[in-house]
């Protein structure tokens, strides 16, 4: 799931509840630029960004972390974990924990997240 495919779908929820950008971006308190780049993919959106903007167009989180697949035309589960495997309770119990942290810390474990994944990909390069 890129920021472009959460974008289509931030852009899809916010004209379906009949708000403009204007009025969606006061609501987050954000500018309107800055919710324009959230829906064309060019700006990252953090999951406590996320959670308020579906809490505002009440729509459940997994609405915009659903993908689809235009290959062979099915929905995937949010964040493509598989139960038979031993990582999609590892995945949903993570997920869970995040869930009852609050605000600022679930902001430091995304930016430790998104260190991990710089740290491994200079790794591997």
């Amino acid at each position: 799931m890129g920021t472009k495919d959460i974008g289509r779908k931030l852009q899809q929820a916010r004209e379906e509840a009949g708000l403009s950008q204007e009025q969606l971006a006061s609501m987050l308190g954000c500018a309107q630029s800055t919710l324009s780049n959230y829906e064309k993919g060019k700006r990252r959106l953090y999951l406590t960004q996320l959670e308020k903007i579906a809490e505002i167009l009440n729509r459940p989180i997994e609405y915009f972390l659903e993908t689809s697949s235009t290959n062979n035309n099915h929905r995937t589960k949010p964040f493509n974990y598989d139960y038979e495997t031993t990582e999609g309770p590892e995945l949903l119990q993570i997920v869970n924990a995040l869930y009852e942290l609050p605000q600022e810390q679930r902001r430091s474990v995304m930016d430790y997240i998104i260190w991990q994944k710089s740290r491994q990909a200079h790794q591997e390069g």
